[in-house]
């Protein structure tokens, strides 16, 4: 198997060309510097791009615009980006220069960062921290101390989710339960059966033969969606199906048309209500029934 770190560099170099399109959702000047030769590799050898850079134009524009609107409307005083790979939303976004932004990460996909990035000033305060979070005893020691040191925080763990099982994304929301401060969640959600008609696409079956041998790479998509995180003393705060974040693309109209006739009417209320983007917050009450909407 390997390093599944590697994708950060895929993402990156599809978020480039996301962004170099004429009708770009957002700009990201940063993204091919860090994509690199590898980027440009992988992309080469997964083929048919155009698939890869829709997925991640609405899931930046999306996961960019609640950020800011969150930061907007609270007093968020610290983003704890987890499995922040080569993201570069402290270097590409408004945010107000008194945020204090931390990412985490495996030692050495920061430590490429920080080389390319050398030459560049973020907008706000930021922290790196290599971490292996998997390391389930340094995960909770360090949840604990910025839990310490940091109020109002926002907790980001977008494209990461994915690649764990249940039990794993139970234990992290029950380690970020358990801190006060942590009080906002952000985070992309797949339903059981996006992930399952993901895995007959022929790119997909590359991915997963590239990293894997051939066996899944993405597994978590509860079949109860948002709920699976309400007996873990979160709410939904708010939910953006992937469907209606797709109305953006400029290819739409005919990408409509084409999703319509590959699937059956009746699986769109499905992956509407359970494919999509989700901010949570921390149920003050700690009863673990929070309001879902």
């Amino acid at each position: 198997m390997r390093d599944i770190s590697e994708t950060a560099h895929l993402v990156a170099m599809y978020r480039a060309l996301a962004s170099e399109s004429p009708n770009a959702l957002f700009q990201d000047p940063f993204a091919r510097l860090l994509a690199g030769s590898q980027g440009e590799m992988m992309v080469a050898v997964l083929g048919e791009p155009q698939r890869g850079v829709n997925a991640l134009a609405i899931r930046t524009q999306a996961i960019d615009q609640m950020l800011l609107q969150l930061i907007a409307t609270q007093q968020v005083g610290t983003v704890l980006n987890l499995g922040a790979g080569l993201d570069t939303r402290p270097y590409r976004l408004a945010l107000p220069p008194s945020l204090c932004w931390i990412e985490v990460d495996l030692p050495d996909i920061l430590a490429y960062k920080e080389q390319k990035l050398q030459d560049f000033s973020p907008v706000c305060t930021l922290d790196r921290i290599k971490l292996d979070l998997t390391d389930v005893q340094l995960r909770h020691q360090l949840f604990t101390e910025i839990n310490a040191a940091h109020q109002s925080v926002l907790v980001i763990t977008e494209g990461l989710l994915a690649y764990l099982t249940e039990q794993q994304v139970a234990a992290l929301a029950k380690d970020l339960q358990q801190q006060t401060q942590l009080r906002w969640w952000l985070f992309d959600l797949a339903s059981p059966f996006l992930l399952q008609q993901s895995r007959q696409h022929p790119e997909q079956k590359i991915f997963d033969q590239y990293f894997a041998d051939g066996q899944p790479t993405f597994l978590f998509a509860p079949t109860d969606g948002t709920k699976f995180f309400q007996p873990y003393s979160w709410q939904v705060r708010e939910f953006r199906s992937i469907w209606s974040e797709s109305q953006h693309l400029p290819t739409f109209a005919g990408l409509s048309v084409f999703l319509m006739r590959l699937f059956a009417r009746q699986y769109w209320q499905a992956i509407s209500q359970d494919s999509g983007f989700v901010l949570l917050e921390q149920n003050s009450s700690g009863d673990g029934r929070g309001q879902l909407r």
